[in-house]
């Protein structure tokens, strides 16, 4: 399954199976999604994050820990 690594709006990084951003109409506010943040537990906007200017390592962490479910 293919993941996609995010950032909440807290900053922590994590992975989502799902992130549609191409079927959204003009009336989707914002470039996020509401995703429950696996580092604090707590719904956050989350929007992928940029893989060229996180090292490895961070990538690697990221894909370990995942969202449990995509809201919105």
């Amino acid at each position: 399954m293919e993941r996609t690594v995010v950032r909440c709006a807290e900053g922590h990084l994590f992975s989502t199976a799902t992130f549609p951003m191409q079927n959204l109409g003009a009336g989707r506010i914002g470039p996020g999604r509401l995703i429950r943040c696996p580092r604090c537990a707590r719904l956050r906007s989350a929007v992928p994050a940029d893989l060229a200017a996180l090292s490895g390592d961070q990538i690697q962490r990221a894909l370990r820990r995942e969202a449990a479910e995509f809201l919105a």
